[in-house]
């Protein structure tokens, strides 16, 4: 927002009537098609109320293909905390309830870019996940989540906790990891490396800097920037034609001359339950949510054409595992589908290494 006008007239305005708004009402509620934030707001009378509250959650993302030990995490997390809680200071609220409502919590929403291309450098797939692939991503998102907590933690120390710390489970020593769904441990065993106990009493007396940490996004944008894969979603293809208020773009997944047998793509995967059961993992150590899909492509179905049973028992499935939002049902039309030549993909494949070519 730039700017706020006032009018002399009175009109009605929907926001899903404005061209590229994502904004719509359901039931009369206004809301967002994004499903990884999930903050408390009130109503506002007017934009200087200053009893109502406007979520806002200011994002970044870590690139897990540059993680190459659990350690790692831990600088990456602490500069990441501190550079967004610093910006929620630096930045301008057009509307009063946004400004007391950020600085009353002090919301982030730090999430995952690259996955994909870090579960092909790993030799691991979405659709044939298996036990110790999970534990991997375990071991890496508890890692991730203890960083991240332990950053806002410390910042606690330094400059002081929010005004509304006593509203959140992080100030009674509560972690995610003490709320999630215990299904998970089906999936991957509770086994943990980082040190919780001294986190949790830290929290307890000194609070957190941030109400919330970490919400997995899209993160479409950010991943074409970094040339990475994006947020935690499988490639379309190993070459995407990507368009966007700034134009087209043609994006080559990480290391494809050498990984392009291990990316497991989306229209190949035979239904979505591996990339579910992923999602649940991660889900553990998440304090507020993924915008999370599901992926169909109708010729691994009879006739070309997918039951209702089975979009329903993936839905229970996610359900059981504790997922908490669905964002996208996608089905693979081959609407707008690219295919590219042996010839393409080689010029590619040759200038790989250019550092011209490279961000």
């Amino acid at each position: 927002m730039l700017k706020i006008e006032y009018l002399d007239y009175n009109e009605d305005v929907y926001d899903i009537t404005v061209d590229k708004n994502e904004n719509f009402y359901a039931n009369g509620i206004l809301v967002h098609n994004c499903t990884e934030i999930t903050l408390p707001t009130k109503p506002i009378n007017n934009i200087d109320d200053e009893n109502g509250e406007i979520a806002l959650c200011t994002l970044s993302a870590i690139n897990w293909g540059e993680i190459k030990h659990v350690d790692d995490f831990q600088s990456v997390c602490a500069l990441a905390v501190r550079a967004l809680d610093s910006l929620l200071d630096y930045q301008n609220y057009p509307v009063v309830a946004a400004r007391s409502g950020t600085m009353a919590r002090r919301p982030l929403g730090v999430g995952i870019i690259n996955f994909a291309y870090w579960l092909a450098r790993n030799d691991l797939s979405y659709s044939n996940i298996d036990a110790a692939g999970l534990a991997k991503i375990h071991e890496y998102a508890e890692a991730w989540s203890y960083y991240l907590i332990k950053a806002s933690a410390d910042l606690a120390i330094e400059f002081g906790a929010p005004s509304k710390n006593d509203e959140t489970k992080y100030s009674d020593g509560i972690l995610p990891i003490d709320t999630y769904k215990k299904e998970v441990d089906e999936l991957a065993a509770p086994k943990y490396n980082m040190d919780w106990n001294s986190l949790r009493k830290q929290l307890k007396e000194t609070g957190i800097r941030n109400s919330t940490l970490m919400a997995l996004m899209p993160a479409e944008t950010s991943a074409q920037v970094s040339n990475s894969t994006n947020g935690i979603e499988p490639p379309r293809s190993l070459i995407s034609v990507k368009q966007s208020k700034d134009g087209v773009l043609k994006q080559v997944v990480p290391r494809i001359r050498t990984l392009k047998n291990k990316y497991d793509l989306l229209w190949d995967q035979k239904n979505p339950e591996g990339y579910l059961k992923i999602m649940a993992v991660l889900q553990k150590f998440i304090d507020q949510a993924i915008s999370v899909n599901t992926t169909y492509n109708p010729k691994f179905y009879e006739n070309d054409q997918v039951p209702m049973s089975e979009l329903m028992k993936h839905m229970i499935m996610f359900y059981k595992y504790g997922g908490k939002n669905l964002y996208y049902c996608n089905t693979a039309d081959q609407a707008g589908e690219i295919e590219f030549k042996p010839m393409e993909m080689a010029a590619i494949e040759d200038a790989e290494n250019c550092d011209s070519c490279k961000i």
